[in-house]
């Protein structure tokens, strides 16, 4: 196992830091389900497309979005199964405790 603590450029940071963004983190949500456009993703958030385009970046730069071309437009999707694992258990764990509880 890697000795702790973690430094700021770990990966497992900067995923986390990736999905600590609310933009980001709603991205990451939406794709869960299915891939999507840049301008699905506008619609969707309700922002501005340079905005969307930004908060893409980070995600893709942390591996956790890849794009792939449909014609002229970008489509976004999940890189691998681990990034919604990962999205998708810590929302079930949030949605599953109290937070007024003492643990």
């Amino acid at each position: 196992m890697e000795e702790l603590p973690l430094t700021a450029g770990h990966p497992v940071v900067a995923l986390f830091s990736a999905l600590a963004n609310p933009i980001r983190a709603s991205i990451v949500h939406r794709l869960t389900s299915a891939p999507a456009s840049v301008n699905e993703l506008v619609e969707w958030l309700s922002v501005t497309q340079p905005l969307v385009s930004h908060h893409l970046k980070i995600l893709r730069d942390a591996h956790l979005v890849e794009a792939s071309k449909e014609g002229r437009r970008s489509v976004y999707s999940l890189v691998d199964d681990h990034v919604a694992h990962i999205y998708l258990d810590a929302l079930t764990h949030m949605k599953e405790h109290n937070h007024d509880c003492d643990h």
